[in-house]
């Protein structure tokens, strides 16, 4: 097997592993999707601490990362290499991530709980104000 560059590589997870946009992932990463594009089209070398973060905030296992940096495989994976399941092994992380966040912060479950309630109508506009509020303040 012909081993792709380090930011290809990335690139390529990112993509059609974890299907996220650059400017989702760059936001994840907390770097502007400026330096993600550098990153991912190999202008701009990235740093070992990036690395890590990138391992981090892509849930990337031990083994792919491996792989990914090396070219290091290991037979004895098998269909742990499946892009569908490093997909989905992403997904249940986050929504750990999610469950443990709403675990702590109980007046936060509530009130998502609360629009079970709603109409599907009235759902969508709370949406759009919570989505439009993240952005708003997500720089700040």
């Amino acid at each position: 097997m012909k081993t792709m560059d380090l930011h290809v590589e990335l690139q390529h997870y990112r993509n059609d592993i974890l299907e996220l946009t650059q400017r989702e992932a760059a936001l994840r990463l907390n770097i502007s999707q400026s330096a993600l594009s550098n990153y991912e089209n190999g202008t701009r070398d990235i740093p070992y601490k990036m690395l890590l973060t990138f391992k981090e905030v892509y849930k990337i296992p031990t083994y792919e990362m491996n792989r990914i940096m090396y070219g290091e495989e290991s037979g004895a994976l098998g269909a742990s290499h499946d892009p569908m399941i490093l997909r989905e092994n992403f997904e249940d992380d986050e929504t750990r991530e999610i469950l443990q966040l709403l675990k702590q912060h109980p007046k936060f479950k509530r009130t998502l709980s609360s629009l079970s309630y709603f109409t599907e109508k009235r759902k969508e506009k709370f949406i759009g104000h919570v989505n439009h509020l993240y952005q708003t303040l997500k720089e700040w």
